[in-house]
């Protein structure tokens, strides 16, 4: 009687490495995750801080508009703006703050806001001439 071997089979995989090969593509897709989630997380922020911006700069260009002898502010003027992003809503506190200098005036608008418990603040600032002096 002959009994023939048959040769070992190389080209399958075991079981073994199967678990092995999901392991490392798990700790792979988990640490992705990760990254995506710090991208949406810093992407909000940056929408929220943008709407503060636009926020201030629209309240500037309004003060501008105006004319010289009406601009003022008898201390800070703070008033409350409420915004919606995505599906969520920040308040921002709009300030403004006019300080003569000479034949000008500066204007200082401040936009504060809080997001995720951090407090966040962008201050923008404009000297206005009076057309009318000498």
């Amino acid at each position: 009687m002959i009994v023939q071997t048959l040769p070992f089979n190389n080209r399958a995989f075991t079981l073994v490495e199967v678990l092995v090969a999901m392991l490392i593509l798990m700790v792979g897709l988990l640490g992705m995750l990760q990254v995506i989630n710090l991208a949406i997380r810093t992407n909000l922020q940056n929408e929220v801080r943008d709407r503060a911006v636009a926020i201030a700069e629209d309240r500037m260009a309004r003060e501008k508009s105006l004319p010289f002898d009406n601009i003022t502010a008898t201390g800070e003027k703070s008033i409350s703006v409420p915004s919606h992003i995505r599906s969520g809503s920040v308040n921002y506190s709009v300030t403004l703050m006019v300080n003569s200098v000479g034949n000008s005036k500066q204007v200082d608008i401040g936009v504060r806001w809080q997001h995720r418990g951090e407090n966040y603040e962008h201050v923008v600032s404009s000297l206005v001439t009076n057309p009318a002096a000498p």
